[in-house]
């Protein structure tokens, strides 16, 4: 279903919070899934839309009466109302906008009740034939309501009492004391439709979180944890592209490593790269993006940042990764540099892969300059040739 893709805004009222809370036990980021499948697809409410207009109309032709007239006018009105509503709210999820989440909650709500309320009127009509229809027409809103709010088992559950109870205390009141039976079987009902739900969020929960895992893996150095060449490229088109916002690209390559790599293997040479990703992450703010592409190769994203004070990060970066040893057990203090090169956008240009050569032209001259320094982009190309630049190359 779209809908579940998309981040829908949470209720603000705090009844409709508690009530869509899917359990403490869920992790922040399958939440946002969860509170999508609510929503669920447009083609569900219409089904329901339509069943429960069917039976309006046959109670009213059986039964007549300007009750169930109203009820076919308050559907309609209240059904319209709901389609719209979703529609609406999958429409501004797509656009990342908030989502009238509340007014969609509540709708669905008041319509259930309605529901409930037709079933009752129908039941106490007196009618055998119309109350055999009324609870089969409700017992068909459980499996939908079930596997469209499972993320919310106390929302879910709220809605099938709304539909049921009205029906089963009609029943209850028809005047044949075998009805009262119902009184032990309702905790029954309601028991088994929460087990139900339960089991589809355990599921749902499982195969979502290993479709979390999946893009995580595929976007995520397995060594670092940093964000691999293809999450970078992917965060730059989400977050830059198009200059909508000014940063500065950093291009970062060790000093020194290859000779340790060499010497100790690269076991050793994992456990250097990933302190060198931990000292880069604490000399960086929590929203800039710090990326490794590969082998010794790093990328730091930082927003709005000048060109002066880019520089002054370049420095700090330099001096996070080269004023202390690296403390191995049973090895000898090692160390190692960096050398970085940055561009900044917008005044280096604002195409990201137009950034990234010239970040990476400036890596060169900075390490062609002697190491362990920083060089922002210049427009004067080298005197000794235009290098290749690494990003390109390794894609």
């Amino acid at each position: 279903m779209p809908a579940t893709r998309n981040a829908f805004t949470p209720p603000r009222l705090a009844a409709l919070r508690w009530l869509t809370d899917p359990g403490r036990h869920v992790p922040a980021e399958i939440r946002t899934r969860l509170l999508g499948e609510i929503f669920g697809s447009p083609k569900a409410i219409i089904v329901g839309v339509i069943n429960g207009l069917l039976f309006n109309v046959l109670a009213l032709a059986m039964l007549g009466g300007s009750v169930f007239t109203a009820f076919i006018v308050f559907d309609l009105a209240l059904s319209v109302l709901r389609i719209v509503v979703v529609q609406h709210a999958v429409g501004r999820a797509r656009a990342g906008a908030t989502t009238p989440t509340d007014l969609y909650l509540v709708t669905a709500i008041c319509w259930c009740a309605l529901q409930g309320a037709i079933a009752f009127e129908a039941v106490r009509g007196g009618n055998p034939t119309l109350s055999l229809l009324a609870a089969t027409s409700t017992m068909a809103l459980v499996g939908p309501i079930s596997a469209r709010n499972f993320g919310a088992p106390r929302y879910a559950m709220l809605l099938v009492c709304l539909c049921e109870l009205p029906f089963l205390s009609a029943a209850m009141l028809w005047g044949d004391r075998w009805m009262l039976v119902l009184l032990a079987q309702i905790p029954l009902f309601l028991y088994g439709v929460n087990a139900v739900v339960a089991r589809i969020q355990v599921m749902a929960m499982a195969n979502i979180q290993a479709e979390h895992d999946s893009s995580r893996h595929a976007r995520h150095d397995a060594l670092t944890g940093l964000l691999n060449r293809f999450g970078l490229m992917k965060r730059l088109d989400a977050e830059y592209a198009g200059g909508r916002e000014d940063f500065i690209m950093f291009y970062l390559d060790l000093d020194g490593f290859k000779p340790i790599n060499d010497s100790f293997g690269h076991p050793v040479g994992d456990l250097i790269l990933s302190a060198v990703a931990d000292r880069l992450r604490g000399a960086t703010r929590p929203t800039d993006l710090v990326c490794r592409l590969g082998g010794d190769e790093f990328v730091v994203i930082a927003r709005r940042l000048s060109p002066a004070e880019g520089g002054k990060l370049a420095d700090t970066l330099i001096r996070a990764v080269a004023d202390g040893p690296f403390l191995l057990p049973g090895l000898p203090p090692m160390r190692v540099g960096i050398s970085v090169g940055f561009a900044c956008s917008p005044e280096d240009g604002s195409d990201c892969a137009d950034l990234q050569r010239k970040a990476d032209m400036a890596l060169y001259e900075a390490k062609r300059a002697g190491r362990g320094i920083h060089r922002r982009f210049s427009l004067h190309p080298s005197p000794i040739g235009t290098p290749e630049p690494r990003f390109a190359r390794a894609g």
